[in-house]
């Protein structure tokens, strides 16, 4: 991979974060349909498109609103790096498939979509509808890096970025079930999201922790986790598009399989935060099903950002408060 227009090598480690440096790889918005919060429909059937929004006979996309303000700075802001990535060895008929059950996510996953480092667009190909706040911490982040200034974040420091980012980033990761619980367990960062199904009876760890509070419940065949109470505020993508700790996500979790032997899941991510959103908004990820990535590498952080002497500002420079 280049390097990171005027970084430093060893700062632009940093400001892409451990996987993006040595996979070259991530995640992009892709263009689905089921449109929350009523979700995806049940089993295994992918979601229809609504009305307007997908091919149909006769049905064009509704046009987009005109640009605000705010969006009107992003859309002037230098365009993001773009990001491949690097083949996986296919699956085969010897590998073990997915359970038939479209409740049962058990499994090694990987996330097969390139890497946008910065989300530009919903689901549906509309700009995030950013508040002035959000525009501007967005404008401000982006800047300094061009500048060869990128601020410190949590993936930068070692920390887990909360559940969005640790789920974009190019590794694999294995999903634990249980009737109360759900686990996610990442190769990057040693990363785990835990999700309770049933707080009284699997409660979660009190205070507030990087990945955030995961509450799950079952909508049909779709798992829908609201995850709350972050330690501190989340980049959710490289190039910092902002969450608070007060903000909020709702992922809805779904099994598809089309019958042709490759089921993927599906996680549509509803992002509400009144301090840098004016409404919630959408997006859509997919990740294959790869049983033969079973054994994850070993993963030390601080090498892989480039500083094997664990001080890992690398460059970097504190971000200044909104």
């Amino acid at each position: 991979m280049t390097a990171y227009r005027k970084h430093s090598s060893r700062a632009r480690m940093l400001a892409l974060t451990a996987g993006i440096l040595n996979l070259g790889a991530g995640v992009a918005v892709a263009q689905m349909a089921a449109p929350p919060p009523g979700g995806p429909p049940s089993g295994n059937a992918p979601a229809p498109p609504p009305p307007g929004r997908g091919p149909g006979a006769g049905l064009a996309p509704p046009p987009l609103p005109p640009l605000t303000e705010a969006q009107k700075i992003l859309t002037a802001l230098p365009p993001p790096m773009k990001a491949g990535l690097f083949p996986q060895p296919p699956v085969t008929a010897d590998d073990p498939v997915s359970p038939a059950d479209p409740r049962d996510f058990q499994g090694i996953w990987y996330h097969d979509q390139p890497l946008e480092v910065r989300i530009q667009k919903d689901m549906y190909g509309a700009e995030p509808p950013v508040t002035m706040a959000g525009a501007n911490v967005i404008a401000r982040r982006v800047r300094s890096a061009e500048a060869g200034k990128p601020f410190i974040n949590a993936s930068a420091k070692c920390l887990p970025p909360g559940p969005q980012w640790q789920r974009d980033l190019n590794f694999p990761f294995q999903i634990v079930q249980g009737k109360t619980w759900v686990a996610f367990i990442f190769e990057e960062y040693h990363g785990r999201w835990n999700i309770s199904l049933d707080p009284k009876t699997t409660p979660l760890p009190g205070g507030t922790d990087f990945m955030g509070r995961s509450i799950g419940h079952w909508e049909g065949d779709t798992l829908v986790v609201e995850s709350t109470g972050f330690k501190q505020a989340l980049w959710l993508d490289v190039d910092g598009t902002p969450l608070s700790p007060n903000g909020r996500l709702v992922q809805r979790i779904r099994k598809v399989n089309l019958g042709d032997g490759k089921p993927f899941l599906e996680i549509i991510t509803t992002i509400e935060d009144p301090q840098y959103y004016t409404h919630p908004w959408n997006i859509v990820r997919r990740f294959a099903w790869h049983p033969n990535l079973p054994v994850f590498k070993e993963y030390n952080c601080e090498e892989q950002v480039g500083d094997p002497s664990g001080v890992t500002d690398a460059g970097l420079v504190v971000e200044t408060a909104d």
